[in-house]
């Protein structure tokens, strides 16, 4: 059980901000990652591997079951409106800011997963890769590339 907590220790804040991040919401927050680490300190003695990368698992599935049971998919306005809300806080709007969240707003649904994994949950390259069941190759590509789009837009936005 000391690894459990170690873990929870460490990856507590990431699976928060993760969380958030998808629901938009503190209440909704809170209950679910409550509900995340009760499943996983209950299936903790079977896991095996990258504990960190399983536990983002077992946090997109509940976030995804979170959604289904409403009857619909992660909103992508919660997106721009939470990637905005510690922003507004810190920056009150910056122009910078602003671009930056309508840049994310324009993004793919499994776009946001890919910056919602690697920057609001702090995942590296495999582990991410271990959650989405695909290559580590192809997720290095997939951020670059990601990247390089959100920079371009950025750049168009700040420019007009």
């Amino acid at each position: 059980m000391a690894g459990f907590l170690d873990l929870y220790d460490s990856s507590f804040d990431d699976v928060y901000r993760y969380v958030y991040f998808k629901v938009g919401n503190k209440w909704d927050t809170d209950d679910l990652v409550s509900d995340i680490f009760s499943k996983a300190v209950q299936k903790w003695s079977t896991v095996r591997g990258d504990r960190r990368a399983w536990l983002f698992t077992v946090s997109r599935n509940t976030v995804t079951d979170f959604y289904r049971r409403r009857g619909r998919e992660v909103p992508t306005a919660a997106v721009t409106e939470n990637s905005s809300a510690a922003a507004t806080d810190l920056a009150e709007q910056s122009l910078a800011l602003e671009c930056l969240r309508e840049a994310l707003g324009t993004l793919s649904q499994e776009q946001r997963e890919l910056v919602s994994l690697r920057y609001f949950a702090g995942l590296r390259h495999n582990q991410i890769a271990r959650t989405l069941e695909v290559s580590e190759g192809s997720i290095k590509m997939r951020v670059h590339r990601l990247l390089g789009q959100i920079k371009e837009l950025v750049e168009k936005c700040l420019i007009e």
